[in-house]
């Protein structure tokens, strides 16, 4: 099991997305000291050659780190490996020191390592090489009973809109000193969205507008026209002492989560839309919000500041608790300032990315509304597959200060990633989303998009199923509703004219994508096995 060893090493390197280029620089050394001609391209794809291969072993280097990953506590109990208060990052990590392994005795070998695969398969989409052989073995499956031969293509979405203190108010929260909120240092990071007590008491006359000025702010909440933008300062004093008398902190924390697309079918509860319901049937106005890690992780917290015009009591998975007027300042202090710590990322490196601007910025939502509005779950079937054909997941939610200035402005985020088996039903939520954000006037911006792997039964697929039936009698060929690279790479050399077939396997893992993740040791062994018979047959 030497494999587990570089596993092991692999853990030591951090390789979130975005963030995996010591990991690379690793790969990219190794692959040259096994004697194998080697190239990293401007993605930081690593591709590696040695004598004539008919194979391809492919893997991706980052990894999604939720918890306190990248510091990786590795556990091995015999029976599985896992993580203590983190991803384990098996996925992909596992793959990769198979790989590894397979190289230091190979002589005809083809290797292909890409980068930020967990974040819209970017090093696939942008590899510019040629893969020589004929047939390539992914090995980012997580069952080891399937061989996989067709996947879902993803998109996603982002949703923003920055609040001008003319239009919005936060009531108490600004009119009067908030020093004290300040004094813990939780905006005092000066290259982020932060604010200094100076400011917030210089602007506390805006400020003060800044989450809708009238009362009816804590009835319907939704100020649909510009004349409702014009209820003066006197009525917001008026309602002063209600408001104080009425902040909360509801918080949804500790859930299972899992991956947006393998685990998004077994209706694995959402934090964000989970107190989004309760904010929503308890008559609670979100004013500001944090939640989610990843967009293909299903969310397993969320945390908000509401107002509401009756008493809150917890319940169900959702937590209320009451603050009196400073702490709802730290609290709003607190979810700003841990939009810097868990930013939304959004990576406009293709040119799919595409940003509309819309009109309507005379509707102020309510935004428990906006996040029921938005989609979260299977939204259709494939019956023959017995998989989801297309699904969504209400991932993200921040909230920001953007600036420490008087031109200070509150902004929220959300963010949804979708996928489907078809490129049709993906466009088709496009438009939704943008219809959706053009009628509560928030701005949508579109990552780009992976398209669907159809399913393409083949010789090579076979053989894998063959070897690995040695082990797992009962495997089969399938598809699976998340996203793979075998789909782009296999598309991209057709473009070259080159006929490259393409299948994935690996071993069991559960809880990718959350700090429960772990990988059955035994499985990993099979997969590793069932590699080494693949190259030896073909």
């Amino acid at each position: 099991m030497r494999f587990l060893g570089y596993f092991e090493h692999i853990c030591s390197i951090p390789h979130c997305s975005y963030q995996a280029q010591k990991l690379g620089e690793f790969l990219l050394e190794f692959s040259k000291s096994r004697g194998f001609d080697t190239k990293i391209d401007e993605s930081f794809n690593i591709h590696a050659i040695k004598g004539k291969p008919k194979i391809c072993l492919q893997a991706h280097y980052d990894m999604v780190c939720v918890g306190e990953a990248p510091k990786i506590e590795l556990e091995n109990d015999g029976e599985f490996l896992s993580a203590k208060n983190s991803t384990l990052g098996a996925d992909n990590g596992i793959g990769l020191a198979i790989i590894m392994d397979i190289m230091d005795e190979a002589q005809d070998l083809e290797v292909l390592f890409t980068s930020d695969e967990e974040v819209g398969l970017i090093g696939a989409n942008a590899f510019a090489g040629e893969i020589c052989a004929p047939a390539l073995l992914n090995l980012d499956s997580e069952d080891d009973s399937e061989v996989i031969i067709g996947c879902a293509g993803g998109l996603l979405a982002e949703f923003r809109r920055e609040f001008e203190p003319s239009k919005l108010g936060l009531g108490e929260l600004f009119s009067s000193s908030v020093s004290e909120h300040l004094s813990t240092g939780l905006l005092s990071n000066e290259s982020s969205h932060s604010t200094s007590a100076e400011n917030c008491t210089q602007n506390s006359s805006t400020l003060n507008a800044n989450y809708c000025e009238s009362s009816e702010h804590f009835g319907t909440g939704l100020l649909s026209n510009e004349s409702s933008h014009s209820t003066s300062a006197k009525n917001s004093t008026q309602n002063s002492s209600n408001l104080n008398a009425n902040y909360y902190e509801l918080s949804c924390e500790g859930l299972e989560g899992g991956h947006s697309g393998m685990q998004i079918a077994k209706n694995i509860p959402n934090a964000i839309k989970e107190l989004a319901h309760f904010a929503k049937n308890h008559g609670a106005n979100i004013l500001a919000m944090s939640g989610g890690d990843r967009d293909n992780a299903i969310p397993t917290w969320a945390k908000a500041l509401v107002s509401a015009s009756s008493k809150l009591e917890s319940k169900g998975l959702v937590k209320a608790k009451k603050l009196d007027l400073l702490g709802a300042k730290e609290l709003f202090a607190k979810l700003c300032d841990d939009d810097l710590k868990n930013p939304i990322i959004m990576k406009s490196n293709s040119a799919d990315f595409t940003k509309r601007e819309n009109s309507r910025n005379s509707r102020i939502p309510l935004l428990n509304d906006f996040l029921l509005a938005l989609p979260h779950g299977v939204l259709g079937w494939d019956e023959g597959l017995g998989l989801p054909k297309t699904s969504a997941n209400l991932a993200i939610v921040r909230t920001s200060l953007t600036s420490k200035d008087e031109n200070a402005r509150i902004a929220f985020s959300v963010q949804i990633y979708a996928r489907s088996s078809s490129q049709e039903e993906l466009a088709k939520l496009k438009n939704s989303y943008e219809a959706i954000s053009e009628l509560v006037g928030f701005q949508s911006s579109f990552g780009a998009s992976s398209m669907p792997w159809e399913p393409e039964q083949s010789e090579f697929a076979t053989s894998v199923l063959t070897a690995l039936q040695k082990y797992r009698p009962n495997a089969k060929i399938t598809a699976i509703h998340a996203g793979l690279e075998c789909g782009c790479l296999s598309a991209k050399m057709k473009q070259k004219g080159k006929k490259l077939v393409a299948c994935s396997i690996g071993p069991n893992i559960s809880g990718a994508h959350t700090i429960n993740e772990r990988c059955e040791i035994k499985s990993a062994q099979i997969i590793a096995q069932v590699v080494r018979d693949v190259l030896k047959n073909a």
